[in-house]
Parts: C-alpha cells; structure tokens; sequence
C-alpha cells in the first residue's frame, strides 16, 4: 500500500482508473471516510469538443451490497470530500470497502467511448 504525507496527513493511494460507461473497482479497498480525489484529461483539446462527462462513485461492501452514487465533476484541481461510511454498517464493523466509478453523462450507455475525451480518476483515502 503506498503512501504520499503532506501537510494534512498520510494519504493510501487507492488507484486511478479510467472513466467510462461500466462502473471499474479501484485496485486497493479502503477503510477511510476522508479522500482526496484528482481528474486529469488524457486529451485536453477535445475536451470542449467532445462529450464531456462527470462520475458517480459509489462504495461495495461483502455480500455485493453497494450504496447510492456520488456525482464527482472533472476539475482542474484535486479537491478533499468526505464520504462516510454510514453508521448502521460502521456500528456492525463493516469498515471494509471497495470504491466503483462510472461516467455520468445522459447519453453514456449510447454511445462510442471514441465521443468523449477520456479522462481518469485518481482516489487517495485519508489514513
């Protein structure tokens, strides 16, 4: 599990993935509830051109149980937010979870992943 420290603490770097329209698991499960999330556009000048997107994320724990979706935008700098593991599953000591994404874009499933610029997500978990 690697590791990067800055002036807010130790941050587990939990994968980057490529975004499209099939929800992708990030390589490493997490226990945290604090991430540090960064976008980065692998093809900046079609960006404008192309479709633009967002993403959802969302959070898998045992038994194939997942929760509500969280819209993420693409933005030109890394930004913290705070996702929670909810209490009910917290209280039963079910910490463990893998983070999913997806594209968020009205016409995702309908169209050539060749239409919009891709784009990456890179998740770091606060430890």
């Amino acid at each position: 599990m690697a590791t990067v420290s800055d002036g807010l603490g130790n941050w587990e770097q939990l994968g980057t993935v490529l975004v499209d329209n099939q929800w992708r698991i990030f390589p490493v499960p997490t226990i945290s509830e604090v991430f540090r999330i960064t976008t980065t556009i692998a093809n900046p000048g079609d960006w404008d051109k192309l479709l633009r997107s967002a993403a959802y994320v969302r959070f898998y724990y045992v038994g194939g149980n997942v929760t509500a979706k969280t819209y993420i935008r693409v933005e030109s700098e890394p930004r913290i937010v705070e996702l929670p593991i909810l209490s009910d599953l917290k209280d039963r000591g079910l910490i463990l979870r893998d983070i999913g994404c997806v594209m968020s874009h009205p016409k995702a499933s309908k169209v050539s992943l060749a239409s919009f610029a891709r784009w990456t997500l890179k998740i770091e978990g606060l430890i």
